[in-house]
């Protein structure tokens, strides 16, 4: 189970003591409808049931798809997301961070504006009700967002691991995390989301490529990634592991570069990660900056940071990447691209009439591919100061830290340490 309290459709697999409801909670927390749910447990997990059948069984476990009818509660937790990394998502988004507290957002509800009761479209209910609550305690937040209009490129894609998009996200590397991500073009399903200390290391991008291999059992037809020798390792492996393959994309084809626009799938999720969590680390990490608690120059300061806040940027991007697959995306008019859930598109392609498009490989010339590779340190500095600072704080009795309130005490009272 992750930190959220539901699992994607990758972690039903991987837990051996996982039983019918254990799976039925977890796609319920997920944002799964009934008929979805029984869909996948049936091509994912070989377990035959009815809808009748899950609604009883919904009864009895007391899982209900409605909001309490006092939006307190509801309330509380949106004011906590506003003041922390949820502050830039929108209603629709707010409504996904609700399942982390708890909080499976109703068919019906009451309106906070007017203290009215919601009827009409079912879902439109629950973005009224949550927009509501958030004009109520951001409106400034909801007007801007209102204004900006987005204007989208036409698309193509067959399916699941036809096309990947990898590429570097660096708008916190200056505070010493560097962000490296994969999209799948035709599902939009983010494949991995990492922050280490580099994102240029061709090694360390290496490391995060082979870990996706592992969990494929096998290899994407094609990869798409901007011109820089960050992903020239990959470019290798992939077509190594391509090259005696006999479609059209083998070998040499099977990785392509371009500029930025070209890889437009991954450049526009960056926007969907910035509202779902980065704004706030940007925006957190500045103000340290302005205040004079960090310098970029201070090389203890920098490894202090992090080693306080790397896992928990981390957890942010597990979280967003997870909201973000289990979301429902609308079906585009102007492109060939079915809508619906990240998940269940990449999953389950046969629901949208196509199929997966990996390219089946031997696994030990991956585990032979690791020679190329560095795995970093979850806690993103160097591992001499990793153990210091672990060291110290089992000196002094002291916890890692599990929000940012805590990190902050913490990175404070070791950069005060080290400089006395």
């Amino acid at each position: 189970m992750n930190p959220m309290g539901y699992s994607s459709l990758t972690e039903g697999n991987h837990r051996e003591d996982v039983t019918r409801e254990d799976l039925i909670r977890d796609y319920f927390y997920g944002g799964y409808t009934n008929l979805e749910i029984c869909g996948i447990l049936l091509l994912r997990h070989e377990i035959v049931i009815s809808i009748r059948h899950l609604k009883r069984i919904l009864a009895m476990m007391g899982l209900r798809r409605r909001m309490l009818q006092n939006t307190v509660e509801a309330s509380y937790a949106i004011m906590e997301e506003l003041n922390g990394s949820g502050s830039s998502l929108g209603c629709r988004g707010l409504q996904r961070r609700l399942l982390s507290h708890g909080l499976v957002v109703s068919r019906l509800g009451i309106c906070t504006s007017c203290q009215k009761r919601v009827v009409g479209n079912k879902e439109q209910n629950i973005l009224e009700q949550v927009l509501a609550i958030q004009k109520e305690l951001d409106p400034i937040g909801v007007l801007e967002r209102k204004q900006r209009r987005l204007k989208r490129r036409v698309y193509h894609n067959k399916g699941p691991n036809y096309l990947l998009h990898v590429d570097g996200y660096d708008k916190l590397k200056r505070f010493g995390f560097a962000i490296h991500g994969c999209v799948c073009g035709f599902s939009r399903r983010v494949l991995w989301l990492r922050v280490g200390r580099s994102n240029n290391d061709p090694k360390v991008i290496a490391s995060y490529f082979l870990d996706f291999l592992r969990e494929l059992r096998g290899v994407p037809r094609c990869i798409r990634s901007d011109e820089g020798t960050e992903n020239c390792i990959i470019a290798d492996i992939q077509r190594a592991f391509r090259w005696y393959h006999d479609d059209d994309m083998a070998g040499e084809k099977s990785f392509l570069t371009g500029s930025s626009p070209s890889n437009q799938r991954i450049e526009r999720w960056w926007l969907s990660n910035k509202q779902g969590g980065g704004q706030f680390w940007i925006e957190f990490f500045s103000n340290l900056e302005h205040m004079g608690k960090f310098s970029t120059s201070d090389h203890v300061q920098l490894e202090c940071l992090r080693f306080c806040f790397t896992k928990l940027v981390q957890d942010d991007l597990n979280r967003c990447a997870q909201e973000w697959n289990q979301h429902r995306i609308r079906h585009t008019k102007s492109a060939e691209l079915p809508g619906g859930k990240p998940d269940l598109m990449y999953y389950l392609p046969e629901l949208y009439g196509t199929h997966d498009f990996k390219m089946e490989i031997d696994m030990a010339d991956v585990d032979a591919a690791e020679e190329f590779c560095i795995y970093q340190s979850a806690f993103g500095c160097l591992p001499e100061f990793e153990e210091e600072c672990k060291n110290i704080m089992f000196e002094n009795s002291l916890l890692l830290p599990t929000n940012h309130s805590e990190a902050l005490a913490l990175y404070e009272w070791l950069v005060s340490y080290f400089n006395a």
